[in-house]
């Protein structure tokens, strides 16, 4: 696909967006058309309906993007990736009875790759579906397989099973419209956490922590005195196993990760008349043995970083609540850089729900991230003379999701990506390339369509 080609589908689509009817436009009661129901596959005459009722919930998700790097990076040009994501959740209470028990599972299946793969060369993946590095081109895991209990009219619950510390940590309501895979599981994790176990192989560190595309096996606990106050804590075993696997060997070892999160929330029910908000304040720590960076490399056993999140809305429509200005900002540090590739990370943004008068389900959001690299990092590089030696890298975005339906959106996405690499050296992938020469600042287009089924 030609990049004229592809700003062209990006244009188009977001006409669509400004001028289909969105759901909920017909009158009567007659039974859902296709632009007012739910699901594309409707409710299955009733099927759908009477499996909720009795506690069965399925979901298949795809989403397909095209992006674009038109400037920039160590190459340009168009890349695609489609992700296939399943869900089952039982609720036993009301399938048998077993009042607060529920079990879930999820699995997916990421066909190619996107641009930070083949293109950028950048550390902050622009796409949060994206697995980046991993061969072949189509991968299947299975994510999640958890079973939960909630007791004391919901103020204790344990979740146990292979879980994803995306999945409840570090969450902010306003970040998640975002493409960037670091304003879900950030830099600060991805970049320095294990994959697994701590080095692979062939000796080298393998990064990502248990988020996406990651599960372990884990046990959470979350207690909720009342409706302001969580405090959630869990703790994973290093699964053994390359990130190639399919997810279903739920192996352990001798190491652990634990990360405990306090949350304070204001304004969380539907039919709550103040604006929402959200602080919370975190700490992970992981007891793997971590090579340091160092001119005479060592290991040392332990790894740490705090970590605070803020989500607020600013302003609401009064009742209605059909446009709202809301902001995020999350901020962490580790406190011994000399283990850690990225010593410090922060993000913020800004989203307008309803951005267009008669298109009150769509979302424009801009976010901007920055993660830093270690002094022992640097000082490393230095010490062996690189002619590039890495700083930091920071993401610009700007999105607009434009619902189209209950169940398909079509999301135009701009990011612009300062140091690609954390300023790495080009000739690491362009063997012409001067030594000297850093990658240069890249600019991705992109369009995402996400369609429930």
């Amino acid at each position: 696909m030609t990049m004229t080609r592809f700003t062209g589908a990006a244009a188009v689509a977001l006409l669509a967006a400004l001028t289909v009817t969105p759901a909920g436009a017909a009158e009567g009661d007659a039974p859902p058309g296709l632009w007012d129901r739910d699901f594309l596959t409707g409710d299955w005459g009733g099927t759908r309906t009477e499996w909720v009722e009795h506690g069965v919930t399925l979901g298949l998700k795809y989403t397909g993007e095209v992006m674009g790097t038109v400037s920039g990076g160590a190459k340009t040009g168009a890349a695609t990736d489609q992700q296939i994501l399943a869900t089952g959740d039982i609720d036993f209470e009301k399938a048998g009875g077993m009042e607060g028990l529920a079990a879930h599972i999820g699995a997916f299946s990421v066909l190619g790759h996107g641009p930070s793969y083949s293109q950028l060369k950048n550390g902050l993946d622009v796409s949060n579906t994206e697995m980046y590095g991993t061969s072949p081109a189509v991968h299947t895991r299975l994510w999640t397989l958890w079973l939960q209990k909630t007791a004391f009219e919901g103020m204790l619950s344990v979740r146990a099973g292979q879980l994803s510390a995306d999945d409840e940590f570090m969450v902010t309501n306003t970040a998640v419209n975002l493409l960037n895979t670091t304003f879900l599981w950030n830099a600060l994790e991805f970049a320095n956490l294990p994959a697994g176990k701590p080095v692979d192989r062939t000796g080298n560190f393998v990064s990502n922590g248990v988020g996406y595309p990651l599960g372990a096996p884990g046990v959470r606990v979350a207690i909720v005195p009342n409706e302001n106050w969580t405090w959630q804590t869990a703790i994973f075993s290093h699964q053994p196993e390359s990130v190639m696997r399919g997810g279903a060997q739920f192996k352990v070892d001798a190491n652990q990760f634990l990360i405990s999160e306090l949350q304070y929330l204001e304004n969380q029910a539907k039919d709550a008349t103040g604006n929402p908000a959200m602080y919370k304040l975190g700490v992970w720590y992981d007891n793997a043995k971590f090579n340091t960076f160092s001119v005479r490399p060592s290991q040392r056993s332990g790894n740490a970083a705090i970590y605070g999140v803020v989500d607020r809305t600013l302003w609401k429509t009064p009742e209605s609540g059909d446009q709202a200005v809301s902001v995020f900002l999350r901020a962490g540090v580790t406190p011994d850089d000399s283990v850690n590739f990225v010593s410090w990370y922060v993000d913020g943004g800004i989203g307008f729900k309803g951005p267009i008068k008669g298109r009150e389900g769509d979302v424009v959001t801009l976010g901007f991230a920055y993660a830093g690299i270690s002094d022992s990092v640097r000082t490393v590089e230095r010490a062996a003379r690189a002619p590039v030696v890495n700083d930091y890298e920071s993401i610009l975005e700007v999105s607009y999701t434009a619902n189209l339906a209950n169940w398909w959106s079509v999301q135009p996405d701009f990011q612009y990506v300062i140091h690609p690499g954390y300023h790495g050296a080009l000739s690491n992938f362009v063997p012409s390339a001067a030594p000297t020469t850093a990658i240069e600042d890249g600019v991705v287009l992109g369009l995402r369509t996400t369609v429930l089924f």
